[in-house]
């Protein structure tokens, strides 16, 4: 069985914010707008009777914005299936982590796993 993440983040290449937020909507419920200003989105979703605060940014690293959903009371176990749901409604590029996260752990032994025209593929992100 898979551990739940606390959290989960994926990397989406170059997204519509609005096809994002329509796929969000359509896997979660309802979104509400929390706050939204250029290249930085906040909704609230309510899944299993809690609140769940999601951020889309824009401009996190290069061609990549970040999309986290900060408690994780969603239909997703992991970062991965994040990523495979997100991958296959938006068709784009989606990076994340193939693993769990703690701040113990640091950075070094992350690895990181690409879904792009329907493959994922393991790669090291620097």
């Amino acid at each position: 069985m898979t551990e739940r993440f606390p959290d989960i983040e994926i990397y989406l290449m170059k997204p519509d914010p609005a096809a994002v937020r329509g796929w969000l909507a359509s896997a979660l419920g309802e979104l509400r707008d929390q706050r939204v200003l250029p290249d930085h989105h906040h909704w609230v979703a309510e899944c299993e009777g809690k609140s769940v605060d999601i951020f889309l940014n824009e401009k996190a690293e290069k061609n990549f914005a970040s999309l986290w959903i900060k408690q994780n009371h969603t239909i997703w176990n992991t970062d991965l299936d994040c990523a495979r749901s997100a991958h296959k409604a938006l068709s784009v590029e989606i990076r994340c982590s193939d693993s769990g996260w703690e701040e113990a752990d640091g950075e070094s032994d992350q690895g990181w796993v690409k879904l792009i025209r329907g493959e994922e593929k393991p790669f090291e992100w620097s």
